[in-house]
């Protein structure tokens, strides 16, 4: 409309402004940034209260027998030293750990091996095993971490998920929703399920700090998971985490648009006999205010209470003209960490 062109001419002529307009409504854009000029947000240096450089997942809540290989996704950034995993063994044994790519940023299969490591291991329950593992990707992006099967030995699921963090089963036989039969059992996204541990990621931690989740990931462009998480998980914490832009001199806005994690790779379907354990996304933020410096003091913009959106925005009747604006998350639905995906200023 705005162009008055018809669908070939925005193909051929418009498309760079087809896709920031579809970024800028949430669309779901695989692979393409935000790269809008008219973003002042771009344009500012991020901080926050605390970010999570510990990658861990420690609280062991089922056990789970390594009849087949497992594996778990996680982010590598910018490198990975040592991976150490809860494991029970029945026996004295010895236990496999391969790490491999995924080829494409989108993908969740196990493409190229990097490195592997074997560890010998002392009959014994709840033992973390370290596997040396190096691995520098020349950019960020996810490892598909596999442990390979072997009986005598069980793995940890833990009932507490971890944003930017999923398992897979490599099941035996096909294991897939009714009606999808026909699928081919060969294919690596078919055979590397995560029907069994949907939500429930391995016990694993990592040696070496992370950066998948520091603060300048909301202004990194990506709105979705791609070769990473492309948000900002606060620590853990009982007080109010915030995240802030700082510019190097006044803006002018009217309009902030949050985009908070809502757990995209959640099956959410309007099907009566399909329900989630949860009434609303747990990583959903929850409680939140928005604030701009003026004068030394805070002062509150717009405060939510209640909030059950992925995607809020916030008009303001009059400009503001401020150097800094703070997102301060009061209480999330369910989660420890404050998670927020994106800020958007015009």
């Amino acid at each position: 409309m705005e162009n008055k062109a018809t669908p070939r001419e925005i193909y051929e002529k418009h498309l760079k402004q087809l896709q920031q307009t579809l970024l800028w409504e949430d669309a779901s854009v695989i692979g393409i940034k935000n790269e809008d000029p008219a973003d002042l947000a771009l344009q500012a240096e991020v901080t926050a209260s605390s970010y999570l450089s510990r990658l861990a997942v420690e609280s062991a809540d089922e056990a789970f027998e390594l009849a087949t290989d497992v594996a778990f996704l996680m982010p590598v950034d910018p490198n990975i030293e040592k991976i150490q995993i809860l494991l029970d063994a029945a026996d004295d044994t010895s236990v496999e750990v391969e790490v491999w790519d995924t080829g494409r940023q989108e993908n969740y299969i196990p493409y190229q091996l990097q490195v592997r490591d074997v560890q010998t291991i002392k009959k014994g329950n709840k033992q973390w095993i370290e596997f040396n593992l190096p691995w520098s990707p020349e950019s960020t992006q996810n490892a598909f971490v596999v442990i390979k099967e072997n009986p005598s030995v069980s793995v940890y699921l833990s009932h507490q998920p971890m944003s930017g963090v999923l398992s897979f089963v490599r099941e035996k036989a096909l294991n897939v929703a009714r009606g999808m039969e026909s699928l081919n059992h060969d294919q690596l996204v078919v055979k590397w399920n995560m029907k069994r541990v949907v939500r429930k990621p391995f016990c694993f931690r990592l040696a070496t700090e992370t950066k998948a989740y520091e603060p300048a990931k909301i202004m990194d462009g990506y709105q979705r998971p791609y070769g990473g998480a492309h948000m900002w998980l606060s620590e853990p914490s009982k007080d109010d985490a915030w995240v802030a832009l700082k510019w190097d001199k006044e803006v002018e806005f009217n309009e902030i648009h949050i985009t908070f994690n809502d757990d995209v790779n959640e099956d959410l379907i309007n099907l009566h006999h399909h329900r989630t354990e949860f009434d609303v996304i747990p990583e959903l933020v929850r409680d939140y205010r928005l604030e701009v410096f003026e004068k030394g003091n805070w002062r509150i913009l717009f405060e939510v209470k209640g909030n059950r959106q992925r995607k809020r925005k916030h008009t303001l009747e009059n400009d503001v003209r401020t150097e800094q604006l703070r997102l301060v998350v009061e209480q999330t639905n369910g989660t420890a960490y404050a998670e927020i995906v994106e800020i958007r200023v015009r």
